[in-house]
């Protein structure tokens, strides 16, 4: 009996260990890629603020996936949804700014975030930064603890992202 009491003890203190290293961790995660691509900007821009081309360069939901697109026609508003077998996200630009960024709203199996593409003048293209910004939510923080493991996943997704956006422009 003894064991089961330790047992119920020894949970119940790694649950409280992990809660009080949630506390202690960020509210937010934030993870970045960057690319310099050989183009201008504005080419750069209309590729990044029109959803239908993220499927080719994007590496979102993957080569099998099934795209629906709707809202708007260009720049924000625009709404798209995939999927691929059991897995399945959707995209939504929400602002944008000609030139400059184009801040997108994802869902998927990484679950709900920003992306922010940012674009500047570099003295051979375009400088280009992604950058996924997430909410890790409130008490009891073991989604911050989680998020330890999707760090990671993420950061492969925006270098693939930045490896086909430049793929895409090249002369």
């Amino acid at each position: 009996m003894k064991w089961l009491f330790r047992s119920i003890a020894l949970i119940l203190c790694v649950f409280i260990g992990v809660c009080i290293l949630g506390a202690f961790m960020p509210a937010q995660q934030r993870v970045d890629a960057s690319v310099v691509l050989d183009s201008d900007v504005l080419s750069v821009y209309e590729i990044i603020s029109d959803l239908r081309s993220y499927p080719e360069w994007a590496g979102v939901g993957g080569p099998d996936s099934e795209w629906v697109f709707g809202g708007a026609d260009v720049e924000a508003g625009q709404t798209a949804a995939w999927q691929a077998g059991e897995n399945f996200g959707s995209l939504e630009i929400l602002q944008t700014d000609p030139g400059r960024f184009v801040l997108v709203k994802t869902i998927g199996r990484l679950g709900e975030q920003e992306i922010s593409l940012a674009l500047s003048e570099a003295e051979t293209g375009a400088n280009f930064l992604i950058e996924a910004k997430r909410d890790l939510g409130g008490f009891p923080y073991l989604s911050r603890v989680a998020s330890l493991r999707q760090k990671a996943a993420t950061r492969q997704a925006l270098v693939r992202a930045t490896e086909g956006l430049a793929q895409m422009v090249e002369p």
